[in-house]
């Protein structure tokens, strides 16, 4: 009976996988369209560490780049009058190895 259930658990992986993938493109699509702070917060959730900043690019459109990190932008600002937006810092190797969203106050 084990045996059966670890099968199941397999043979969903992939559609779980490509559930996943496919959220993080819709989301992402959503943010290129609305700018709107829920779509750009479900793609920081979303994407994982290590993705390579094509990818980003592929999924949020152009950003703010700043050589050593992308920015994103939404049309809101914080608390402190800062704009909100969301950081990736990208890594030596090209990939991405922390993001946070929050106000931007430079």
């Amino acid at each position: 009976m084990k045996s059966r259930g670890w099968f199941c658990v397999l043979l969903m992986l992939p559609f779980w996988c490509c559930s996943s993938g496919s959220s993080l493109r819709n989301y992402g699509q959503a943010f290129q369209k609305h700018r709107d702070y829920h779509s750009l917060k479900r793609v920081v959730d979303l994407m994982e560490l290590g993705i390579d900043t094509t990818q980003v690019k592929i999924i949020l459109g152009e950003p703010i780049d700043m050589g050593f990190d992308y920015r994103y932008l939404i049309d809101s600002v914080g608390p402190n009058g800062c704009v909100i937006g969301v950081v990736f810092h990208i890594s030596a190797a090209g990939k991405i190895d922390q993001k946070w969203i929050d106000e931007i106050c430079e």
